[in-house]
């Protein structure tokens, strides 16, 4: 746990060294709109994760991400991370297993259409990350549609990554995911805004393209977020919906339409500050 404390301390100090400025608004806690910092505007974003419960077992998991933004043009935007993630997983009748990550990730989101302007935002993301035993490599679609003088914000992003974990053989396990995550934001004042996030998660074993089908799950929450000076804050919680299905028939893979092999609760917090 104190790597844990080291890495929130690390993020949180990056944050304070900012200056006072407005920073680019990203309301929601898992899917992005196409607001991007514009050309050479720097942003510092901390982002920390919490997932718990699983049937059967005694889990929990904490990210820490600790991001740098810059604006190439006004619609061209780089970053990036710092990742941390710690995991414990404890079985009946078995000792506790304790996990830990690190990794760094890169990041482009080029924005083809602006909402502001044309009849909807419209944007590419990748996102390539490294770490010793995991590898990932992630592209999404970004749209945006605003309503009501820009007061009720919907966004889409249609999500495909690609996945490699180191295996106790050192070879690599090849694993994927198609994601599609929904959210509208409503302004109920020109600081606080109210969301509702939709997720539905796809997964694959091997890589895009040539992977079969292994669980669908959906997660459904809201998330407050408070834009000011100089920060920009979003909290919000997830829970996994009875929905999710096995496509591998494994025996015991879902319970009461709850997938055993996934979180059941997502808690976030995001705190960003232009620089």
């Amino acid at each position: 746990m104190n790597c844990i404390r080291v890495a929130l301390l690390a993020g949180m100090s990056l944050l304070g060294m900012a200056s006072t400025a407005l920073a680019d608004d990203q309301p929601f806690l898992s899917l992005y709109t196409t607001d991007i910092v514009t050309a050479q505007e720097r942003e510092v974003e901390q982002q920390v994760l919490f997932s718990a419960q699983k049937p059967g077992q005694a889990f929990a998991s904490i990210l820490s991400r600790t991001e740098f933004e810059y604006g190439v043009t006004d619609d061209f935007q780089v970053s990036g991370y710092a990742n941390f993630e710690w995991e414990r997983m404890h079985l009946p009748a078995a000792p506790a297993d304790n996990e830990r990550e690190f990794s760094v990730s890169g990041e482009a989101i080029y924005r083809f259409l602006n909402v502001y302007f044309d009849p909807i935002g419209l944007a590419v993301y990748v996102e390539p990350s490294f770490g010793a035993h995991e590898r990932e490599l992630e592209a999404k679609i970004l749209l945006q549609k605003n309503f009501f003088n820009d007061n009720l914000r919907l966004a889409l992003n249609a999500n495909f990554e690609n996945q490699w974990q180191r295996e106790e053989s050192g070879g690599w396990h090849r694993g994927s995911a198609i994601e599609l995550r929904a959210g509208a934001a409503y302004n109920l004042t020109p600081e606080w805004s109210l969301c509702a996030e939709f997720s539905n998660e796809n997964n694959f074993q091997g890589l895009v393209g040539s992977a079969h089908p292994v669980s669908n799950l959906y997660y459904l929450g809201p998330t407050i977020s408070y834009k000011g000076l100089p920060l920009t804050i979003s909290l919000g919680a997830q829970a996994q919906l009875p929905w999710a299905h096995d496509q591998t028939h494994t025996p015991g893979a879902i319970n009461n339409g709850f997938s055993t092999d996934a979180e059941r609760w997502r808690v976030g917090l995001i705190v960003s500050r232009d620089l």
